[in-house]
């Protein structure tokens, strides 16, 4: 059993990650002419952890070496990357503006709305010398449409990939008389199981713990990870292959109003804490690891490997924690039918009024030699997934005994589907807009019924999909 003063350890240790977090962004950066100092300017999204920042500073002091170029490196946050980026790439010949980014927020965000815009280089001259070293759907995400050039090509770089993944702890469920064996793959049996592991355990000596850990929150990227696996298991069609907008039609409207309504029921029942709609990118994670929510939804394997960090004075029974988590697969959809994943590649861009385009063109081409690509995903501990299968020799995903690298395999074997904003990307002002998060506050918080905010986000994204189809 995990003691109340267990949970609190490990509240401190991930603490204690965000300290040393805050400790690098409170140094702000700032956006003078630093592209006239050096021969590349970089914005790298500042790491979880510090080998991630590690790593990166190593691969770019070897090119320095290898090219004789220099390199203004800054790690940055990624709410900081997006805005200053989305201001500079609007004012032409501006010297600020960086050769190379790479954040979280490049692929929903950045990349599809500038590629539309033709103010992203095309990388194909980057990729198309080893296309075959990396994943078919490594590449289906980084094709964006030019709306300027009527074409798509390659306008970014994957790097690494991430994947859905649900957690939850494995020595409760025995607490209450389960096993892992009972947890259903079934749609609704799937989902009323944590309702009732909710009641058990808070009849058992957990008055405080909620069953679900679904983010309902406008900050960062989980509510609409969380929202889309709803979205996916009613079958509701968005936009087609072509990017026609199919969400207005009535049966993907109909579907879209249940899919809210389950979403938000959760919440409205009292399965989902309340600290739900104001949880951060990493709102979950804490809530799970300071045992106030029994499962939960991520996209890469930071909740456990947390657990996997050098032991200190407050993880003393990490490893017992890392063997409590389980990681296990999305439950099938409704109509019984295996439910896609959503993964999601990581990818560098380069804007295309950028003041060193070879020179950019030669750091990612070094960049990705499987070598590099390896050095940098070691730095992530396991955290994210290759995008060349050759670097699954890496001896970090050897141990395939290991219960969650073995079942992040599995998963990073299974169907994907198509990120809206890939299709068309009309959809990645939507994500910037945060509406589908939006759309879950209007029903949780507003207290509107799921049909007014499933047309209230159907409206506003049409809205968005006709002005980006008329205008450019």
């Amino acid at each position: 059993m995990i003691t109340r003063r267990d949970f609190t350890r490990l509240s401190l240790v991930g603490l204690g990650l965000g300290l040393a977090n805050c400790t690098t962004l409170s140094q702000t950066p700032t956006f003078t002419n630093a592209s006239e100092q050096a021969d590349l300017v970089i914005w790298w999204e500042q790491g979880f952890l510090p080998e991630e920042n590690e790593q990166v500073i190593q691969i770019v002091r070897n090119w320095e070496k290898q090219s004789g170029l220099t390199v203004n490196l800054k790690l940055l946050p990624v709410d900081l990357i997006e805005q200053q980026l989305s201001r500079l790439v609007r004012e032409p010949n501006n010297p600020d503006l960086p050769d190379i980014v790479y954040s979280v927020g490049v692929d929903p965000s950045l990349a599809p709305k500038l590629a539309w815009r033709d103010q992203l280089m095309d990388l194909s001259e980057v990729i198309d010398p080893v296309k075959d070293r990396y994943t078919p759907v490594a590449l289906s995400q980084v094709s964006y449409r030019n709306k300027v050039q009527g074409e798509r090509s390659y306008y970014a770089v994957p790097l690494w990939q991430t994947d859905d993944y649900i957690h939850y702890w494995g020595n409760l469920i025995e607490e209450i008389g389960f096993s892992p064996t009972d947890v259903p793959v079934d749609w609704e049996p799937f989902w009323q199981f944590w309702q009732t592991a909710q009641t058990r355990l808070r009849s058992q000596g957990h008055p405080d713990i909620y069953g679900l850990g679904l983010c309902m929150s406008t900050i960062g990227f989980d509510t609409y990870t969380s929202f889309m696996m709803f979205l996916d298991a009613y079958n509701v069609a968005v936009v087609n292959a072509e990017g026609e907008f199919l969400l207005e039609e009535s049966t993907n409207r109909q579907r879209l109003i249940a899919a809210l309504d389950e979403y938000t029921r959760f919440f409205l029942d009292g399965y989902v804490p309340p600290a739900a709609m104001e949880w951060t990118g990493s709102g979950n994670n804490t809530s799970f690891l300071n045992g106030r929510i029994l499962m939960t939804q991520n996209l890469t394997l930071s909740i456990p490997l947390t657990q996997k960090l050098p032991v200190n004075r407050y993880n003393q029974d990490a490893t017992k924690h890392y063997q409590q988590i389980v990681t296990i697969e999305r439950p099938r959809k409704p109509d019984g039918t295996a439910l896609p994943t959503r993964k999601g590649i990581k990818q560098a861009i380069v804007p295309k009024a950028c003041l060193h385009p070879e020179e950019a063109k030669s750091f990612l081409t070094y960049l990705i030699e499987p070598k590099n690509l390896n050095q940098l995903i070691n730095g992530f501990k396991g955290r994210v997934l290759p995008v060349m299968p050759q670097l699954f020799e890496n001896s970090l995903w050897s141990g395939s005994t290991d219960p969650h690298l073995s079942t992040a395999l599995k998963i990073y074997q299974s169907p994907s589907s198509i990120p809206y904003e890939v299709t068309h990307s009309a959809f990645s002002e939507a994500q910037s807009q945060q509406l589908w998060a939006k759309m879950v506050l209007k029903v949780i918080q507003d207290k509107v019924s799921p049909t007014e905010a499933g047309d209230w986000v159907i409206n506003q994204i049409k809205n968005i999909w006709t002005e980006w189809e008329t205008s450019v």
